[in-house]
């Protein structure tokens, strides 16, 4: 073989060699711009997913931190409200003591002598002063109601009335009164403090 023809050889070879490389390279290339927008394609699906489900993380933590609020404002509604009631029935307690004195009393166990009748047992407190116990002493004189009336240390404050042939006691404290009041007051306060909301 001469020269020229191994160099014809050679070159054919190198130029069918280039044209493989070439289509081989062109096939490679184009392969991987495919599997790069196959990668694109779905790192894009998996972006917007993720995304999604973010937004939905969101706005669910949004959601529970909104109930969490309400009921938050809820308990602190009820707490605060039940602050108040307890304030005001401990006001209102003060004032019923303050409000038992003997001047009270005195009028009180005067009504009882007047619309209770015959046969009945008043007892008061030991802390009574004297003139309590004269008073109403010399008003059951006067009544024509057969009453009796007993100092009993039992009693810390305020009057015990019992008529035992009939059935009936009553024993009339500042804190029994306080607590009927209190009964009768809170259904009014809650109204209150509603409309204040």
């Amino acid at each position: 073989m001469s020269d020229k023809t191994l160099d014809k050889l050679i070159a054919t070879l190198k130029s069918e060699a280039i044209d493989a490389a070439d289509i081989a390279s062109k096939k490679i290339v184009e392969d991987a711009q495919v599997q790069a927008k196959k990668i694109v394609r779905s790192a894009e699906e998996k972006r917007k997913q993720i995304l999604i489900e973010a937004q939905r993380e969101a706005e669910a933590t949004l959601s529970k931190g909104e109930s969490a609020l309400r009921q938050a404002a809820r308990d602190l509604y009820i707490t605060v409200q039940n602050d108040l009631l307890k304030l005001f029935q401990a006001v209102l307690k003060k004032e019923v003591n303050e409000a038992f004195n003997p001047d009270l009393i005195k009028s009180t166990v005067i009504k009882i002598i007047e619309n209770v009748g015959s046969e009945v047992r008043l007892k008061l407190s030991e802390d009574f002063d004297q003139k309590l116990a004269d008073h109403v002493h010399l008003r059951l004189l006067i009544s024509e109601n057969i009453v009796s009336l007993i100092k009993d240390d039992n009693i810390l404050n305020g009057l015990s009335i019992a008529n035992t042939d009939q059935g009936w006691s009553y024993h009339i404290t500042p804190e029994e009164v306080a607590e009927l009041l209190n009964n009768h007051l809170s259904r009014k306060w809650m109204n209150l403090l509603k409309n204040r909301q």
